[in-house]
């Protein structure tokens, strides 16, 4: 460990060689237009058909996802919030089962059910290019010729596959939805038409019972400090120096693994049962396919842990993230000696704490309910 590390949270320190932070970043821009030449006959005709089709009056959306990806957090309340917005009829679920061939299953999901639009997230279909390049191609190609927008959600922007992904679904239309900020992935992103950092959808029916669990909840003596989240290099480095320093004060740092082995309503029960909630905003181990990899993004504990009534100590978000205010709805952090201080001055001021609590729930309640996520993506859609 040095100090420079400590001083960055263990967040990768910015480069910029030429190949591997220049030149390969960029790589999936060429690559996207030789797609894009491939669907442009397809995308012509579309056109073409649709004068004659029109548009349909009502949206009608589909939201897809693995079989697995359906019981977790984010697509339960990802549908949910839907639901909420564009009406309960209007809103479908189709279930991808990953050890199926992909395209057979999207197409027949889409012909059955007729959707105006398709809420997709990159990470459902196969994780190799190969299969990137035949899904991605064959996807689009599919939606664009019967008039269908594509919606896709792309959790890991520095991601190069699933970034070249995204962009191709969405060539000829749709949004790019990241919970990066758009700015700083627009050089190497192949359109414009990407949003971002956006807040993660939860439904009002979500922000209503979390808010009745933290009315009932028995609160124990000392305040609960606790993290949940995924643990991988260099993120269980950093909760390992904080969670040491901590202890040396006499306060100790739970970590929860995600909610592995754990229920969803268990998972939300970690955050309404916490006095503090300490996330990282790293984007994780520095693997060869990851791209700018010391840019930190927007997590989801911003949102689920403000709306549970818990005081957020975060990361930053590079470029800014509007919804939450530094000082006012969580106390932000970029070194350890930061994180722990920040912990400290909350479990030390009861009252700190409570306003922090507050004005995060106060905050995330007003987003919630007037759908901030989904309205984002319908102006982005015109």
């Amino acid at each position: 460990m040095t100090p420079q590390e400590e001083a960055r949270g263990f967040n990768p320190p910015e480069q910029h060689r030429l190949w591997r932070d220049v030149l390969l970043p960029r790589s999936v821009i060429p690559f996207f237009w030789m797609a894009w030449l491939v669907l442009l006959p397809v995308a012509m005709w579309g056109k073409i058909r649709r004068r004659h089709t029109g548009s349909p009056a009502q949206p009608r959306v589909a939201i897809e996802s693995g079989i697995i990806g359906w019981t977790h957090v984010y697509f339960e309340e990802l549908l949910a919030s839907a639901q909420e917005y564009f009406g309960q009829d209007a809103v479908i679920q189709h279930t991808i089962d990953r050890d199926r061939p992909y395209l057979s299953q999207m197409r027949r999901n889409v012909m059955r059910d007729r959707p105006s639009h398709v809420v997709c997230d990159v990470r459902t279909p196969g994780q190799s290019w190969p299969s990137s390049i035949r899904q991605a191609i064959g996807a689009s190609w599919f939606l664009v010729a019967r008039g269908i927008t594509p919606v896709v959600v792309l959790t890991d922007a520095f991601y190069r596959r699933q970034r070249w992904h995204a962009a191709v679904l969405t060539a000829f239309g749709g949004v790019v939805v990241t919970f990066a900020n758009d700015k700083i992935v627009a050089p190497i992103f192949p359109h414009r038409r990407i949003i971002g950092p956006l807040p993660m959808p939860i439904s009002v029916g979500r922000l209503e019972w979390l808010a009745a669990e933290r009315e009932a909840r028995v609160t124990p003596g000392e305040p609960r400090v606790q993290f949940i989240g995924s643990v991988y290099p260099p993120r269980d480095r950093f909760l390992d120096h904080v969670g040491e320093r901590l202890e040396a004060q006499g306060i100790h740092l739970q970590v929860n693994r995600d909610k592995s082995a754990t229920s969803n309503e268990e998972y939300w029960m970690t955050l309404v049962n916490s006095d503090v909630v300490l996330t990282t905003t790293l984007q994780g181990p520095p693997r060869p396919y990851m791209d700018w990899i010391w840019i930190q993004q927007a997590v989801f504990r911003y949102a689920e842990s403000t709306s549970a009534g818990a005081a957020l100590v975060a990361g930053p978000v590079d470029g800014g993230f509007d919804y939450y205010v530094n000082g006012v709805d969580f106390l932000q952090f970029h070194s350890v000696d930061e994180a722990v201080a920040a912990v400290a001055d909350l479990v030390h001021s009861p009252e700190q704490m409570r306003q922090i609590a507050a004005s995060g729930v106060a905050t995330s309640t007003r987003i919630i309910r007037e759908h901030e996520f989904w309205k984002r993506i319908d102006q982005a859609l015109g």
